[in-house]
């Protein structure tokens, strides 16, 4: 049997649609800082300019995001 780990999910995040260009840059180390992104749809500011889109990472690619993340803990209470 094969050793189990967390390389196996897909994990989805919102970023702003006009950030997709952004993070593909980012993930292929093109540019050292990543847009923000969202875990869940809710959780999005308001956007007058388009919205969100839902961009599904492999766990490495994922990794790497949250690596770079500097979290606003205020954001857990939005919708609390």
């Amino acid at each position: 049997m094969n050793d189990i780990d967390m390389k196996c999910f897909m994990i989805s995040v919102y970023i702003h649609h006009m950030d997709v260009d952004m993070l593909f840059d980012f993930l292929h180390e093109r540019v050292k800082s990543p847009p923000p992104y969202w875990h869940n749809e809710a959780s999005c500011p308001p956007s007058v300019s388009g919205g969100y889109v839902m961009v599904t990472l492999n766990y490495s690619q994922f990794d790497l995001l949250r690596g770079q993340r500097s979290w606003d803990f205020g954001e857990f209470d939005k919708n609390n």
